[in-house]
């Protein structure tokens, strides 16, 4: 009998640590790391396998990627002026356009369209449509998943991922490059870059490599525009939102008070040996700050050229996802700096 009552004893303490394990509260934000950045090229991608012979996809006709390499002002003569304006790196422009579902954030050098990024419900994006099945990219479009590309007479070879095939591959049209955005678990097309070799080597969205001397291209955030962060972080709330409007939740309010303790968060966090970001000392600041909450989480990304594949990052990571589509949040503020992004949600009482 007693032996019996040990193992019954054993039984419901194990059973409590299992439950405490699994619906104990999580203490640390997981900050999400680009997996493309200083890191050996990898093993040749498993599920794509490289073609000998490419065959061509079609010139693009119509749509937004017939805009790079356009002068700027035959889309200012056509949308009227960008929302916002500011500079980017290496000498790079960004033009924001909003309007009703379409939202383009167009990259310039020397007044010549680099970059433009679309999402949005009714955005322009032939040959794909924001909303269509991803899976139908793979069977009407020629991919190669280690493409080489030449910019200012140097070659480097880019290198997909079996993640980046399924949530960011990669489409070749004439001298015209397409970044398809995949929402994987919902097998969707949720945004598209068109851009030229220039600005895909300068966003390096994947493993890059000099193909000649085999050396990784690491970033400086020293050397970054003086307005870049702050106006990164109105793109990261910007395309939030359109995130959310495309999987039907609420829009998130911008709360300045949220944004000064993510600034807050972000330097403590950072100022230390070992990066943390815990939800401790995030509900703390709140408190601190008399801003009344009934939940709050976080997201935070590190060493991401651009907002763009960040979000589309977050969005196919499950614990980040859960976080920036949750319905129960109605606002939201950060702060981006030192190569980091990170987002603050509450639902308010």
């Amino acid at each position: 009998m007693k032996k019996l009552i040990i193992k019954v004893i054993g039984v419901l303490l194990l059973i409590c640590f299992i439950i405490y394990l699994f619906y104990s509260p999580r203490l640390k934000f997981d900050v999400l790391e680009n997996p493309n950045k200083d890191t050996p090229k990898t093993t040749q991608n498993k599920d794509f396998q490289k073609q000998k012979t490419t065959s061509e996809n079609p010139k693009l006709e119509k749509g937004v990627g017939t805009w790079v390499g356009q002068d700027l002002h035959s889309l200012t003569d056509k949308y009227g002026q960008a929302d916002r304006v500011y500079s980017y790196k290496k000498g790079f422009k960004n033009y924001v356009f909003k309007q009703k579902d379409q939202y383009y954030l167009v990259t310039t050098r020397k007044n010549k369209i680099k970059s433009v990024y679309a999402t949005g419900k009714n955005a322009s994006v032939n040959p794909v449509e924001i909303g269509d099945k991803a899976s139908n990219v793979f069977e009407k479009f020629s991919i190669n998943p280690e493409p080489t590309i030449k910019v200012d007479g140097k070659a480097y070879e880019l290198e997909l991922s079996d993640a980046d095939m399924k949530t960011q591959t990669l489409i070749k049209f004439n001298d015209v490059y397409a970044q398809i955005y995949i929402d994987q678990q919902d097998n969707e097309i949720v945004g598209v870059r068109y851009l030229d070799s220039e600005a895909l080597m300068a966003f390096k969205p994947y493993q890059m490599i000099t193909a000649k001397e085999d050396k990784k291209v690491k970033n400086n955030y020293k050397e970054i525009p003086y307005e870049q962060n702050a106006n990164q972080l109105m793109t990261l709330y910007e395309i939030t939102n359109e995130m959310r409007a495309l999987k039907d939740a609420k829009t998130l309010k911008v709360n300045n008070d949220l944004a000064h303790i993510a600034s807050y968060n972000l330097y403590e966090a950072i100022d230390t040996d070992s990066v943390e970001f815990t939800e401790e000392a995030l509900k703390q600041k709140l408190d601190e700050q008399n801003i009344s909450f009934v939940s709050t989480s976080q997201n935070v990304g590190y060493d991401f050229n651009e907002v763009p594949t960040l979000i589309h990052s977050w969005l196919n990571s499950d614990i980040h996802r859960s976080r920036m589509l949750n319905s129960k949040y109605n606002e939201m503020g950060g702060e981006v700096s030192n190569g980091y992004y990170t987002i603050i949600f509450i639902e308010d009482k």
